[in-house]
């Protein structure tokens, strides 16, 4: 089977920078295998979760999720892979504070008709059951993700990711 991650030789630097903030030798992460990446701030966590990601791309270094090949791909087809296949839970959320948090649950399923399959034949119940099951009532994920806590919108965040 191949693996889910699958990394080789990274090296990562900000544009402008000559010095790499990022170097990886390699990293295999299997399918369903959980993976806990810890360093201080500033380490280059959130840069390789944006690499494994396909929002950035490796200065040096071979990036394949599921088998295929990041630097493959044009930016807007990384997009629509990302959508497709990687769900992220972002420092800020990223959450749209104008939709619902059920609406923001079932965005990628606008973007993606994979997401969509996935989600079943009944997205919306398959959205309320992810919300219910990370204590999001059904009369909070009705309202605006403007109005709900912190800890309201990172479920929110999870269960977009999920």
């Amino acid at each position: 089977m191949v693996p889910a991650i699958h990394l080789r030789d990274l090296s990562f630097a900000w544009p402008g920078q000559p010095a790499a903030c990022l170097t990886l030798s390699a990293l295999d992460v299997d399918q369903g295998e959980q993976v806990f990446i810890q360093g201080d701030s500033g380490a280059g966590k959130s840069t390789l979760l944006n690499l494994i990601g396909g929002v950035l791309l490796p200065r040096e270094g071979r990036i394949q999720i599921l088998g295929q090949a990041l630097d493959a791909l044009s930016a807007p087809a990384r997009d629509r892979f990302r959508v497709d296949h990687i769900g992220f839970i972002f420092q800020q959320f990223n959450l749209l504070p104008y939709l619902s948090a059920l609406d923001n649950v079932l965005l990628p399923c606008r973007f993606s008709a994979t997401r969509a399959r996935r989600a079943g034949p009944r997205p919306v119940e398959a959205a309320h059951r992810l919300l219910e099951a990370l204590e999001v009532d059904a009369g909070d994920a009705a309202r605006p993700a403007s109005t709900l806590s912190v800890g309201q919108q990172q479920r929110v965040a999870a269960a977009r990711a999920l």
